[in-house]
């Protein structure tokens, strides 16, 4: 769990309420809960070693650490990492990357979550993300009682069965309530180095290119069997460049190739999806996603755009407006 601290140094309103998702998380899973906090210290004496590895050092001298460490064993942290950088914190990746990167290879967590109103979660989520390869879902909540599961909006989730990591944005702004004291272990990591000033391409873990593919278009099985749909489908792919993938019933249709199957299980990060039918995929949350001729159901969905009505019709206009651009 990483925690951001405000202009009081006191634990962000956001992380604890995330904090709180992740005690629930954490017990259902039967998983440790640490707490992560970066703070600065230029005057820690373990900052000067020469070593590049992340040293377990001692407390930073800093009079309010005490009061975060008391905040984050009452929130439900099983244990916290403070790590010490030379570089002032800010809610960037230039700044706190070394420093984050260093807790993140100590622990080699499963599951990292941040707080979804945390000033750092928009630059150190996805890059965390990509980080480790890991899923990223970006609005996500806890759902369950006793097996408990993260879902995003898109219907993507993470549980205990799953065997690949993943990063999640949950939680909104609360207010803290003081409670009684609470005790709880503390490590804390002096990461030499500083900030990290250099522009870098952050790299995923080695996947297949429609995994990371700028666009993708996922055709549903209850229209892979529909000849109008699929040769629309395969000119829209060339017409914006894009990847055509589908479930193993297109597959088996011939309407995409064996390699190109993909199902729920199957996390995809596009700048781009567009959907057609009743297809369901697990999607980051920062791709657009357009639905063609999706069967309207009960179940609150969150799109960037959608052309209702038939498959065929709509995907076959679509087309026809982008040949004449």
């Amino acid at each position: 769990m990483h925690i951001d601290l405000d202009d009081a140094e006191r634990p962000d309103a956001s992380s604890l309420v995330a904090l709180a998702a992740g005690r629930h998380v954490a017990s259902s899973w039967g998983a440790t809960l640490y707490a992560a906090v970066v703070v600065h210290d230029p005057a820690h004496p373990s900052l000067d070693a020469t070593s590049e590895e992340v040293l377990t050092t001692t407390m930073p001298n800093l009079p309010k650490i005490g009061m975060v460490e008391d905040m984050l064993a009452r929130g439900g942290a099983d244990k916290v990492v403070v790590a010490v950088s030379r570089a002032p914190v800010e809610p960037l990746w230039a700044a706190v990357g070394n420093a984050w990167q260093g807790v993140i290879d100590h622990l080699r967590p499963r599951l990292v979550l941040f707080g979804a109103d945390a000033p750092s979660a928009a630059e150190l989520g996805p890059r965390t993300a990509a980080r480790i390869g890991a899923r990223l879902l970006l609005r996500a909540r806890a759902s369950g009682i006793d097996d408990v599961e993260l879902r995003d909006r898109d219907g993507g989730y993470a549980r205990a069965s799953d065997g690949g990591a993943a990063v999640a944005m949950i939680g909104r702004a609360a207010r803290f309530l003081a409670d009684e004291d609470a005790d709880v272990d503390v490590v804390v990591l002096a990461v030499p180095g500083g900030a990290d000033t250099r522009l870098e391409l952050v790299a995923t873990a080695p996947a297949e290119v429609v995994q990371s593919a700028a666009s993708v278009i996922v055709l549903g099985d209850d229209v892979a069997n529909d000849p109008k749909v699929v040769a629309s489908a395969k000119q829209l792919a060339v017409l914006i460049n894009a990847h055509l993938v589908g479930g193993s019933a297109a597959a088996r249709a011939g309407a995409i190739e064996k390699r190109a199957v993909v199902d729920r299980a199957t996390p995809l990060a596009p700048e781009l999806c567009v959907t057609i039918g009743n297809a369901q995929v697990d999607v980051a949350g920062a791709t657009s996603v357009i639905k063609i001729g999706a069967t309207p159901t009960n179940r609150v969905t969150f799109v960037d755009g959608a052309l209702p009505g038939l498959a065929d019709v709509g995907l076959a206009e679509l087309v026809a407006k982008l040949e004449r651009s």
